[in-house]
């Protein structure tokens, strides 16, 4: 169910962007160009789809930030657009299909949604997390209306390339549902080409790619093997990400300034470039077929300077946030390239004890909360134990595990399998491994995966089941031992290692 709201809350601002088209632009229009006669249906069918709009918009703004009204707006939103789907059958007598099932498939996903309440944990999930921090070159302010700023942006390139087609007699295409799949091919190929100028500048500066995603198409390296998924959802939210890193533990810091302004850079060149043969094509020239060159060069423009501008939503940081911070240097460029070293360890022999856990702890001070700051402690954990640093392991994962507490928000199942080790093997803390273990399992981990098997035998080892732990420290282990010869798969072997040993140990006491 969480995941059917979050993609309703993209498929509304959808609706949004649409009625605003219908409604509120040609309302606008009205009163600075029209001084005659306006025939009343229009103008109630304008003042509908504006209502519309403001509805919609307020359920879209209400759950992206996790408000408490977020599911009165929600079932208002559903209910409105389910009563928007049906009024053409009413008023006709009879059923009107095409288009109009789309719309009605969307509020009856909406109605059955937002029906059950929010229950806590999911409040929790989707709390944002999106307050500046120290240096970190956002305010409160922007990161607030940063979603606001780039559907605004790509609001106004919209309008301007209608008021284009219009004004250049450009031919439209008429078909609603053909529309809607040109304006999501569109932005589907501005995300690729921008996750595609990452990766060519990363290649250029020595990097390796892990991980590419480009709206329903999600490709990432999982235990050395890379791995396929498509997601649906992707074609309503067309989210981008590129993981990539340097092929040893060093990183310049100007290659890695480099590859994350390389998204942007090309979206202003392809979109500017798109723009220019468009605007300079004559209007029954095959180029413009329907005016998708213009569309596409509009939205680069406006997506580029959108992604520019430096904000933080939730755990993550714009490009433009991201490189500010680079450049100024101190905490944050600390922890840019302390992630990016890391990174390289799943390409090369650099392990957890070669990480500089000197600038971990310099960026540890100024960072001292959200995901990032966790991120640090857990770096400061897996170095000490790789050193046989135990004691300075069991202060740095009680330091994450308060972080965790006051401000990290939802964790990965990945992560929760750090914390059931940690509190088994480090800690020897039943309780709380126990409490880990039942927190990662609300997130449906994969169970097969040689993490989830070493987390589950700690548990099992220190809860006193020794058969269940040696079963599946065997699992891990055997699944520990065909993952590739890298720093990162190296010290998993070694985890394994350790608890071998505990296990062991504990056999002979008894």
């Amino acid at each position: 169910m969480p995941t059917l709201r979050k993609t309703l809350v993209w498929v509304f601002a959808l609706v949004t962007f649409t009625c605003v088209r219908v409604g509120l632009w040609p309302v606008l229009c009205l009163m600075s160009r029209h001084s005659g006669f306006v025939p009343l249906r229009n103008i109630l069918v304008d003042a509908g789809f504006t209502g519309l709009a403001i509805v919609v918009g307020l359920a879209w703004w209400t759950n992206f930030r996790a408000k408490a009204s977020g599911r009165a707006w929600g079932l208002a939103a559903s209910l409105a657009i389910t009563m928007v789907a049906l009024l053409p059958s009413i008023l006709s007598h009879h059923l009107v299909v095409g288009a109009l099932g789309v719309v009605l498939a969307i509020g009856a996903a909406g109605m059955i949604g937002f029906a059950r309440p929010f229950s806590a944990p999911e409040r929790a999930i989707d709390a944002p997390q999106d307050q500046s921090m120290p240096d970190d070159w956002t305010s409160n302010f922007i990161n607030k209306l940063a979603g606001a700023i780039i559907f605004g942006l790509s609001l106004g390139a919209y309008l301007w390339w209608m008021e284009w087609m219009k004004a250049g007699g450009v031919p439209a295409i008429r078909h609603s549902l053909t529309r809607i799949a040109m304006n999501l091919a569109v932005v589907l190929a501005i995300t690729t080409i921008h996750e595609l100028g990452h990766v060519g500048a990363g290649w250029a500066c020595g990097m390796k790619l892990r991980a590419f995603v480009s709206g329903p198409l999600q490709w990432r390296v999982r235990e050395g093997k890379w791995t396929f998924k498509f997601s649906p959802r992707g074609f309503i939210l067309p989210e981008g990400a590129t993981g990539i890193v340097p092929g040893s533990g060093r990183i310049d810091r100007w290659h890695y300034v480099s590859m994350m302004s390389a998204g942007s850079l090309i979206n202003l060149l392809t979109g500017g470039f798109a723009l220019a043969v468009a605007v300079s094509s004559r209007s029954d020239s095959p180029i413009q077929a329907g005016g998708v060159l213009a569309l596409f060069g509009a939205w680069s423009l406006a997506l580029a300077a959108g992604n520019l501008l430096p904000f933080r939503t939730r755990n993550c940081y714009s490009d433009g946030a991201s490189m500010m911070q680079l450049l100024s240097g101190g905490a944050w460029a600390d922890f840019h390239l302390a992630v990016a070293a890391i990174g390289s360890s799943q390409v090369s022999p650099f392990r957890p004890r070669n990480y500089d856990i000197g600038a971990i702890q310099r960026a540890s001070k100024r960072i001292a909360r959200g995901q990032q700051g966790l991120l640090l402690r857990l770096f400061a954990f897996y170095h000490f134990l790789d050193c046989g640093k135990t004691h300075e392991a069991e202060r740095a994962i009680a330091d994450a595990e308060r972080v965790y507490q006051e401000s990290a928000g939802d964790l990965p199942a990945e992560l929760c399998t750090v914390f059931v080790f940690a509190s088994a093997y480090v800690r020897r803390d039943a309780a709380a491994a126990r409490m880990w273990f039942e927190r990662m399992q609300m997130k449906a981990p994969a169970r097969l995966t040689p993490d989830y098997l070493r987390a589950l035998s700690a548990l099992h080892w220190i809860e006193g089941d020794l058969k269940e732990a040696n079963e599946a420290w065997a699992k891990s282990n055997a699944m520990a031992k065909k993952l590739p010869k890298a720093g990162a798969y190296d010290f998993d072997r070694y985890c394994s290692s350790l608890l071998r040993r505990a296990m062991d140990e504990t056999a002979v006491a008894a």
